[in-house]
């Protein structure tokens, strides 16, 4: 960036604006913006952050300067207002990066006291709310993404549910025909066979029951869930394709009623991204297992334990998705297929009060625990479906 845009404060506003044109992804954005502000900040070192769904994580996305400790926190008095300060645990400058009444990230920056002189300054005051927006609208382009994964399973209803029924039509007719061949035939080996291929042909309509029933649309919903439910639901979809591969697959629920306050969708999501995860790491093992398990914990909170029967090796929850490229069709973006996108799942998870934790061991393999707090309501009779 030239001298002349250090004086000059609106030729610095465009360009900070320009960012939001050019930008390939939230991360090369967050860069770009980091790189116009340099000049106007000293030279002092500095980072721009934004908030994860919990409203108090804090992901940096570009740093520039010294090597400094970021807070991983967005302290209340920080996510709350746009009033710049220190922050206790790391004497780091903490600037609320505020628009449209949210605060969406922070500027970080070392060397506090002389920060504070040039950040105090009526232009650098607008040329920060410039950012903010700039900053807002590149977070709000990976947030559309985001919600469009975690609904993308359902985004193929009408086609599934078309399907389903005209595979089912012809199935109704070959399992009528069977029982009829049943009735009709003196032999036994052969009514053995008719038999067995009737019994498969419920195992077939199971299996579409079953699909149907995870395409059904949930948004109504959204609130108060039972995780037992919806752990149930995931396994039976999934269940399937793991058991195909060899993988012996254990779902444990409890008695009663969990109630956990989410949107279906996202907690869907990063439950099945937790699932990839076990059944990637538990190919090439002797005894390839996964097992899900929900429990209580103290503290009314609740947890979904999944365990693979890998190496035990501890996976990276660093978020991924600020690196999704804008110009690519839509859904074009892909996490490798020999990774989940765990960062992804932790930060669905955060959004609902929760997290992800990681344990591994040589011994048990790695175990994910979501854990999720526990609502507060009347529990209510909840039907489901036995496992």
């Amino acid at each position: 960036m030239s001298l002349a845009f250090q004086n000059n404060g609106a030729d610095l506003e465009s360009a900070v604006l320009g960012v939001l044109i050019s930008a390939e992804s939230t991360r090369d954005g967050a860069e770009a913006l980091l790189r116009e502000l340099g000049p106007a900040l000293g030279g002092c070192p500095s980072a721009i952050a934004v908030r994860d769904r919990d409203g108090l994580t804090l992901h940096v996305l570009a740093e520039a300067g010294e090597a400094q400790s970021w807070p991983p926190r967005l302290e209340a008095q920080f996510a709350m207002g746009s009033t710049p300060g220190v922050d206790p645990s790391t004497g780091i400058l903490v600037v609320p990066l505020r628009t449209d009444g949210r605060v969406v990230g922070a500027l970080l920056l070392g060397d506090a006291p002389r920060a504070s002189t040039r950040v105090r300054g009526e232009p650098f005051q607008a040329l920060l709310a410039t950012a903010s927006a700039v900053l807002h609208a590149l977070v709000s382009r990976t947030d559309a993404e985001l919600h469009r994964r975690a609904h993308a399973l359902r985004s193929v209803d009408a086609i599934v549910d078309g399907m389903a029924h005209q595979i089912a039509n012809p199935l109704t007719g070959a399992s009528a025909i069977a029982q009829l061949l049943v009735n009709e035939l003196q032999d036994e080996g052969q009514r053995a066979a008719v038999t067995q291929m009737r019994q498969e042909l419920s195992r077939a309509f199971t299996v579409i029951s079953d699909l149907l029933d995870f395409q059904r649309d949930t948004r109504a919903q959204d609130g108060i869930l039972d995780l037992n439910v919806v752990v149930e639901r995931i396994a039976r979809f999934r269940g399937y394709a793991i058991r195909e591969q060899g993988i012996a697959f254990d779902v444990e629920l409890t008695n009663g009623f969990l109630p956990v306050r989410a949107e279906t969708g996202g907690l869907e999501h990063a439950l099945l991204l937790a699932l990839r995860h076990a059944e990637l790491r538990s190919h090439g093992t002797v005894n390839r297992r996964i097992s899900v398990s929900v429990a209580e914990l103290p503290h009314t909170q609740l947890v979904v334990r999944i365990t693979d029967s890998g190496a035990g090796d501890l996976p990276d929850l660093a978020p991924t998705y600020f690196d999704i490229p804008y110009r690519l069709e839509v859904g074009a973006w892909r996490t490798p297929s020999d990774e989940s996108d765990l960062g992804l799942a932790d930060s669905l998870l955060r959004g609902c009060g929760g997290r992800l934790e990681v344990q591994g061991s040589k011994a048990d393999g790695t175990t994910l625990a979501l854990v999720l707090p526990r609502a507060y309501t009347t529990p209510t009779a909840t039907s489901r479906k036995s496992a």
